[in-house]
């Protein structure tokens, strides 16, 4: 008996389906009902006549009854169940609580495109969110107090980015920030404390706003923007003129176990901070026809992953065009597996990126906070020395330029770490030397005749140069290791000691995690095809993510008892519109997409309603835009919504891997049950 054990997941968005029981429902239209998605993965599930197996015997069962292998790749259900004995309930249930299917954001304008609405602008309506959330005190004063306690508990990590609102000094540490605040109590330039807080608090809603703006609305009760006109959709502009309820479909997929972050999954590279979650997109618009009817076009339909996926898998391509060629070091993967690998090998080298900034911090508190700028000076001149001498006694590490150079400055010995007390001969060399190391910034040549005074210029030079060098910090460090440097003061040799015990561990905790990246990179991601980014469901074939396209567009449809078209774009001309080109620079094969792969797909969907409308030939018919007398009509190809097809696909409901559309960046849009009595 497996159990089910509910798992960790960060809101990601994904809205469950018993959450969305507080959103109203629209009203029925004057049908009497409305068509629903359904999950053919659930219903396969549900279907099973054997109660028990193994995982992969069920899994058989429930494909050649019509499930989805995409779905119970993405929910997880493979990794969680392989190689295990699973009862049928069991699967059901998992389904039930890791449901993958896409949501489905809208963004709508509620007028035509050629027409007036109230408008939000994007910042003024996220302030307008943000400051709705601030008015929940309860929540403000506790993230103020959280935010508190760990500048407090952490007094050396760097301040994050959200607060430079507040003080714009980057560097600053928590206890640099609490210290001027409690420096300047009475300075107008600076925040009390409770200000400051109280920005932390805004900056902090803002970026949660900023990241997943359905879930924002939804988790903090924020009252949702009534209208959007065509300036608060995306690309308005690039769509036929004259389209009533143009509206822009956003699937999006989050994995229902939390385990592959939205930012590690292949997405569009559309839609500014929803495109991270977006697997595809469709714009769509009404249109009247020729004849006085309506129409819903579906003017585009579009994978930015799967066009990626395409242009880098042909490796054997000797010549490949420039889109091609600049695809083909990171190829997307297609499976969930390797996504999960991919999301953990991101999640460890931002560990690594972490680390190695506090390093870098720790070392630049450690000397430049602590030592003024004569002592830096000389520090940093007698590691250099230190370095030199390590080459002069190595010879297997000098090379043929310091060879030559030695031999011309007779160079045999070390070279002592006072420079008062060097050679014309040694100060020249010292000087080439310094100025090829890359750990000291290539400290520049001094005139000849200027030799002798080396010391104060150089000490200038090197004061702040190495400070701000990595390895020329660890050369230092290298330098005080192996000698007892003891012109330095004994409160900053305990100072240095114990900050450095705390740098070791960080660089051992480091070395491990580039260890496991390691491990992951060889064992998910060599061979020919090299390193890959992560997927996204429904990649494996076109057809796959066109059906998604095609089945919202049939529900819209269905659901609209104005409509009596459905139907996808015939016109070149309307083609290039949507890609924002000329026709003679459309992409080879673009017009193909939409005539024939697309029509294909939408004549085999409609058998799964024991239905065959004809498809034929709408031409659709603007009105005619401000100042200009006519409109340009334009042909497309669909069905007719007949009410005999209405009742089919209201009776069967309409199988799908996406779920009703939720809250995105528009308005609510259809939501019912669908026939297994589940919230949609």
């Amino acid at each position: 008996m497996i159990t089910l054990a509910q798992r960790q997941r960060p809101d990601t968005g994904h809205v469950r389906r018993g959450d969305m029981a507080n959103l109203s429902k629209p009203t029925d239209y004057v049908l009497g009902a409305l068509a629903k998605f359904f999950s053919p993965t659930i219903k396969a599930a549900k279907e099973l006549l054997q109660e028990k197996g193994s995982y992969e015997q069920l899994k058989a069962m429930m494909l050649r009854n019509g499930a989805k292998a995409d779905e119970l790749e993405w929910s997880g259900a493979d990794d969680f169940f392989k190689g295990k004995k699973v009862t049928k309930s069991e699967i059901i249930q998992y389904l039930n609580e890791n449901d993958p299917r896409l949501n489905i954001s809208t963004r709508k304008v509620d007028s035509g495109l050629t027409g007036d609405s109230p408008s939000y602008g994007v910042v003024d309506e996220r302030n307008r969110a943000v400051a709705e959330a601030m008015e929940d005190r309860p929540m403000v004063n506790e993230e103020k107090l959280n935010i508190l306690d760990n500048m407090k508990s952490n007094p050396d990590d760097l301040v994050p980015f959200e607060s430079d609102v507040a003080y714009g000094s980057s560097g600053d540490t928590n206890s640099d920030i609490l210290e001027k605040i409690k420096n300047n109590p009475d300075d107008s330039d600076f925040m009390d404390l409770d200000t400051y807080l109280e920005s932390r608090v805004f900056e902090r809603l803002k970026n949660d706003y900023n990241y997943d703006q359905p879930s924002f609305y939804q988790r903090y009760n924020i009252e949702l923007p009534k209208v959007f006109n065509a300036g608060e959709t995306e690309y308005s502009n690039y769509f036929p003129e004259g389209a009533e309820d143009y509206t822009e479909n956003l699937f999006q997929y989050f994995d229902p176990t939390g385990r592959i972050k939205m930012t590690n999954l292949a997405g569009s590279g559309h839609f500014g901070e929803d495109a991270i979650s977006t697997v595809m997109h469709s714009r769509t618009g009404i249109f009247p026809t020729r004849s006085g009817e309506k129409a819903m076009y579906v003017g585009e339909g579009q994978s930015d992953p799967f066009q990626k996926l395409q242009q880098g898998k042909d490796l054997t391509d000797p010549e490949p065009i420039y889109e091609k060629k600049r695809n083909l070091p990171r190829l997307l993967t297609r499976n969930y597996d390797e996504s999960l690998s991919v999301s953990k090998m991101n999640e460890l080298t931002d560990k690594v990126y972490s680390d190695s900034r506090k390093l870098r911090e720790n070392n630049r508190k450690m000397f430049a906070n602590n030592l003024n700028q004569e002592e830096l000076g000389r520090l940093g001149r007698e590691a250099a020395i230190f370095q030199i001498n390590k080459i002069i006694k190595d010879p297997t590490k000098q090379n043929d330029t310091f060879k030559d150079m030695a031999k011309a400055f007779k160079i045999k010995d070390e070279l002592p770490l006072d420079t008062s007390s060097f050679t014309e001969d040694e100060l020249e060399f010292l000087h080439y030397q310094l100025y090829n190391f890359e750990e000291f910034r290539g400290v520049n040549l001094l005139a000849k005749d200027d030799k002798r005074i080396v010391d104060e210029p150089l000490s200038r030079r090197m004061q702040t140069a190495w400070t701000r060098e990595p390895l020329g910090v660890e050369a230092v460090q290298e330098y005080m290791a192996s000698k007892p440097v003891d012109w330095l003061n004994e409160g900053f040799r305990r100072y240095y000691g114990n900050l450095n015990a705390d740098n070791m561990l960080l660089k051992m905790d480091i070395l491990d995690t580039r260890k496991a990246i390691e491990k992951i990179e060889l064992d998910n991601f060599s061979g020919e095809q090299g390193f890959k980014e992560a997927g996204a469901p429904f990649m494996s074939s076109q057809d796959k993510w066109v059906d998604q396209i095609i089945s919202k567009s049939i529900l819209d449809a269905v659901n609209n008892p104005n409509v009596d078209y459905l139907t996808f774009p015939d016109d070149i001309g309307a083609i290039a519109k949507v890609t924002g080109k000329n026709i003679e620079d459309l992409e080879p094969g673009t017009e193909k997409f939409y005539k024939t792969d697309t029509q294909n797909r939408l004549k085999k969907f409609l058998k799964k309603f024991d239905v065959n409308p004809p498809i034929g030939q709408v031409f659709l018919d603007p009105p005619p835009i401000a100042g200009q007398n006519t409109s340009e009509s334009f042909s497309s190809r669909g069905i007719q919504i007949t009410p005999e097809f209405r009742e089919s696909v209201i009776k069967k409901g309409v199988p799908t891997a996406a779920v009703a559309p939720i809250i995105g960046y528009g308005a609510l849009n259809s939501m019912g049950e669908n026939e297994n009595g589940d919230q949609m």
